[in-house]
Parts: structure tokens; C-alpha cells; sequence
């Protein structure tokens, strides 16, 4: 990459880093004015651009002149993943020629790819929006600059793609760029807790399921830990029983970032960790039933997102894949963006008993509170079997947690359902490097 070209996209991050800090905080008529803008550009330019939307909104007798608002994009047929693994070139722009986009790649649970293609702008766009969440993180650590992070990654995943096409692309002004380390999350946690307590870092970021297995075995062995000052996790959740021994047991506060290779970040937890602040700016979300319908805040539904920023990959009312809840009242902590309450899991992680379809957050809600847990897996086996894999902590009673579960189960599914309930010390992962907390017996291919 030329000099000019990284002084370039190094004063286009400057510049729009500026209003970061304090965006989230701007009167909501202002980031609706915002969020507007860019939805008439984005058709615009798909309309343009896009061989999907070129063939799509004119059969539907579409213009760029009809979507003025957010609102507006759910006149868009709702895309699928399925769609987007079809022909991932369908949704690419031809403004510019393949080889200058970055190629991101999800392998995700069933190996089916999922591919989606950023330009250069929405990636720097997106880094700068980063900075909503980083304040907070500066606050606890007391410094802006300068301080040392690891983040557990799949190795050559989109976080470490993302971050060496930015460092590649730019310049880092001396005194800003942070201190990094890569670590494994397919290596050993005794082997990466030795690695991190040689580097000493102030921030730890990671799929929260790895980060509960690794904190679960500091627990359990009591071996030296070089504590960090700040925990951030996304990719998976984080269970609240996991999250209550780090924030309490370790004294580190942990703050999740909701992000996927098709728009991030989406929204981050702000001083209160009440939820996801979404960048409705950036990425307009929605949740809507099965049929594609919108519902109210307090109701759970699919993540339906529209990425304003990225036009390498245009998705326009895309169903992301995830289940989740918008909080019906705003944040106290005073910022405008809207508080995404909950993400339920997965919309394929829906099972089915005696013909009837259960929302896997009734299988969270006998499981995440479970005092001594710090992971969990639920595999459908048959139509009334299940098997649940538990990584405990090591205080806790395996045989009560053992009674207690088996008696909510048949508590809330029925006498004749049955459960193996087993304890591991680890759970399995997808290709991308994810855990699952629920397999059903009977679902579509997932997507990721």
C-alpha cells in the first residue's frame, strides 16, 4: 500500500473519529437526520451499483425516490442468509473491482460459508464508531491511549482480518496505537493464561464462551493470574452466573459488544449493562415475527438489519439470524441510541415438542441462572430427550444441579421428558469457533 494511499484513509479515520465520543449522546432527532441520509444514499447507490437491487426494485416498481427514512426498507423483500450463500456476488458492488474489497468468510455451525465483501470506507467507518464503546472502556481504565490489549480470536477470523487490512490501509499517529496480542481460542487456556500473564494487558476481548471456559478453569486451579483492568466479549454470550464470578470473583467489569461479519459493531453495553446500545446510524434494526412483520419493543423476534456504511456487500432488511428483544424504555445512563434488552439466541435454536415450537430462552431461562455454571450445551436428542453439557464452577454441587434441572425440565415440558445431564470441562465449538447453547433435533441448515 502507497504512502499517500494510507495518509489518505488515515485522515479520513481522523476526521471521522471527531464526533464519536459524544455521538451517542446527540439529540435523537439529530441521529435520525443522520440515519435518513444514508438510507437515501445507500439505495441510491445499490439501485446503482448492485445487481440485486437493480433487478429487484424495479420489478417491484421501486425507486430510490420511495425510501426516505428507515422505516422505508422494509418495502425490500426480507433477504436470507440462504440467499446471500446462494450467490454472495449477487449483492456485491461493481463500483469497484473485487480484488479492493476485503473478503470475510463465516464457515459457520453446518461449514456452509457465508461471504461478505466491506469496502475500505464502511471498514474505517465502522472503526471509527468504535469509538462509542472505547470511551467507556477509557473511563474505567483511566487513559485514552497507549494501553495494552490481547483479544482470543479464531485465528484469520474477521477481527484479525479487519484490524490488519486497517493497519495495512492507514498510519497509527505515535502515543495513539494500542499495544496488541493475538491468542488462539483453539490453544489451551493454561497455555494462553501464560502467554497473558507475560504481556500484562489492560483489556481482555474474546467470544465469551471461551472467556467462561478460561475463567472457569483460573477457578478451578488457582494458578497466578495477571489480572485485567477491563473484560469485553461478543460473538456468543455471556452467561449471567459467568458474568457474576469474573465482575464479583475477579473484580473485572465486562462489557459486551454486539457484532457480526454483515455489520459491526451493531451496539455496545454502556456503564449500566442493561443492553446493546444499537447504532441505528449505521445499522437500522428491527424485530420481526416469522412472517416478516415488525413488533414492539418487549417482544421477541428475529434481528432483521440494514447496513448503511458498507458498499462492498449491500444488505437492505437482511434477517441477520439472531433472536433478540428491544427494550421498551431508554437507557438511564442519557444516551439517545436505542437499547437492544436481550439477545435470545439463535433463530434456528428453536426446538420442538409433541409438534409445538419452543423459544430457546425457555431452556436460558431454566439454565442461566443456575448458581455453579458456567457454560452450558442443550442437545435435542428425540422428540422428549434431551442431553445437557455443563462446565460447573468448582464449588458448586453437581448432584443438586443435576436434581434441579431435571425437575424444571419436566416441570415445564412434561413428566415424560428426559434428561442426561452430564459435566465437562469444555464444550464443542463450530468451525468459526463459536458454542452453541442449543441444538435442536429438528432445524433448517443454519447460516452461521
Amino acid at each position: 500500500m502507497n504512502l499517500l494511499t494510507r495518509l489518505y484513509w488515515t485522515a479520513y479515520l481522523a476526521y471521522h473519529l471527531r464526533p464519536q465520543a459524544r455521538y451517542a449522546f446527540r439529540p435523537l432527532a439529530h441521529i435520525q437526520r443522520d440515519q435518513a441520509r444514508r438510507v437515501q444514499q445507500m439505495v441510491a447507490y445499490a439501485y446503482r451499483y448492485v445487481p440485486y437491487y437493480r433487478e429487484t426494485m424495479p420489478r417491484l416498481g421501486l425507486t430510490p425516490d420511495d425510501f426516505r427514512t428507515a422505516d422505508d426498507l422494509s418495502r425490500l423483500p426480507l433477504l436470507e442468509r440462504a440467499d446471500l450463500q446462494r450467490d454472495p456476488l449477487y449483492f456485491v458492488s461493481t463500483a469497484q473491482p473485487l480484488s479492493r474489497y476485503l473478503h470475510l468468510r463465516s464457515s459457520g455451525s453446518t461449514g456452509a460459508p457465508v461471504s461478505v465483501y466491506w469496502d475500505a470506507a464502511g471498514i474505517f467507518l465502522t472503526r471509527a464508531a468504535g469509538e462509542r464503546s472505547r470511551v467507556i472502556i477509557a473511563q474505567v481504565l483511566g487513559k485514552t491511549a497507549g494501553y495494552r490489549e490481547i483479544a482470543i480470536v479464531n485465528p484469520g477470523g474477521s477481527s484479525q482480518c479487519i484490524r490488519e487490512f486497517s493497519l495495512a490501509h492507514s498510519l497509527s499517529p505515535p502515543g495513539v496505537a494500542l499495544r496488541w496480542q493475538w491468542l488462539s481460542l483453539y490453544d489451551s487456556p493454561a497455555d494462553n493464561l501464560a502467554r497473558l500473564n507475560e504481556f500484562a494487558p489492560d483489556v481482555v476481548d474474546g467470544y465469551s464462551s471461551y472467556l467462561e471456559m478460561f475463567f472457569a478453569y483460573i477457578e478451578a486451579t488457582g494458578a497466578p493470574f495477571q489480572r485485567p483492568k477491563v473484560l469485553t466479549y461478543g460473538f456468543d454470550n455471556l452467561s449471567p452466573s459467568a458474568r457474576r464470578m469474573i465482575e464479583q470473583g475477579f473484580g473485572i467489569p465486562t462489557f459486551g459488544i454486539y457484532r457480526a461479519n454483515e455489520a459491526f459493531p451493531l451496539g455496545f453495553e454502556c456503564e449500566q449493562r442493561q443492553g446493546y446500545h444499537l447504532n441505528m446510524d449505521l445499522y437500522p434494526l428491527r424485530i420481526v415475527d416469522g412472517n416478516g412483520k415488525t413488533l414492539p419493543p418487549g417482544e421477541s423476534g428475529d434481528v432483521v438489519i440494514s447496513n448503511l456504511v458498507n458498499h462492498g456487500t449491500v444488505l437492505l432488511n437482511y434477517r441477520l439470524g439472531d433472536l433478540a428483544t428491544l427494550a421498551p424504555e431508554p437507557c438511564p445512563c442519557g444516551r439517545s441510541l436505542p437499547l437492544l434488552a436481550s439477545l435470545d439466541g439463535r433463530s434456528y435454536d428453536w426446538i420442538e415438542i409433541r409438534g409445538q415450537k419452543i423459544h430457546p430462552m425457555a431452556l436460558h431461562g431454566i439454565l442461566k441462572f443456575e448458581e455453579g455454571i458456567w457454560q452450558y450445551q442443550v442437545v435435542q436428542r428425540t422428540p422428549t430427550e434431551f442431553h445437557i453439557a455443563i462446565v460447573p464452577m468448582e464449588t458448586c454441587n453437581r448432584e443438586e444441579i443435576r436434581a434441579h434441572i431435571a425437575a424444571k425440565f419436566a416441570e415445564c415440558f412434561g413428566p415424560d421428558i428426559r434428561t442426561e445431564i452430564t459435566f465437562v470441562r469444555e464444550l464443542p465449538r463450530t468451525a468459526g469457533g463459536k458454542v452453541r447453547a442449543v441444538v435442536a433435533l429438528r432445524r433448517d441448515p443454519p447460516s452461521q
